[in-house]
């Protein structure tokens, strides 16, 4: 089990994740979406099916939108008192009944010390970023 929470501590919830499977699991994200999303240069996620995520307190606010890299769209839920990010949900190619979640809502920071197993729409980062060694690199979702 893994706990998470947003900035305010409004938005808690629970991932029925192994928290050493989480570790092997995370991914960066160079599309400008999750640049929009984060407000950084790229997005940690960990992808998680629906059913794993339980929250616990508080309530989440989802808004649907599209995304401009690959033209699907996903819907971002986030804590409507703080605006932070909770996770995301693809609507598109990939697989379906999965959330996107946002590492860096997790309460153990340990899974961000971890290297990130893949690099995701790496056609869109940034020149200046370097290539994280030892992630797999993939040009699109997947």
């Amino acid at each position: 089990m893994v706990g998470g929470s947003c900035l305010c501590g409004n938005v808690k919830f629970n991932l029925d994740v192994d928290s050493e499977a989480a570790d092997m699991q995370t991914k960066a994200c160079h599309c400008r979406p999750c640049r929009k999303i984060t407000g950084a240069v790229a997005s940690l996620n960990l992808t998680v099916p629906a059913k794993a995520f339980t929250l616990t307190s508080g309530k989440l606010k989802t808004v649907k939108t599209k995304h401009v890299d690959e033209g699907f769209e996903f819907s971002l839920s986030f804590c409507p008192e703080c605006g932070s990010p909770i996770y995301a949900i693809p609507h598109g190619p990939g697989p379906q009944g999965v959330l996107v979640i946002q590492v860096g809502t997790l309460d153990d920071a340990s899974v961000l010390e971890k290297v990130p197993a893949v690099e995701m729409n790496v056609k869109h980062r940034l020149q200046w970023v370097k290539e994280v060694e030892g992630a797999e690199q993939r040009e699109k979702y997947g």
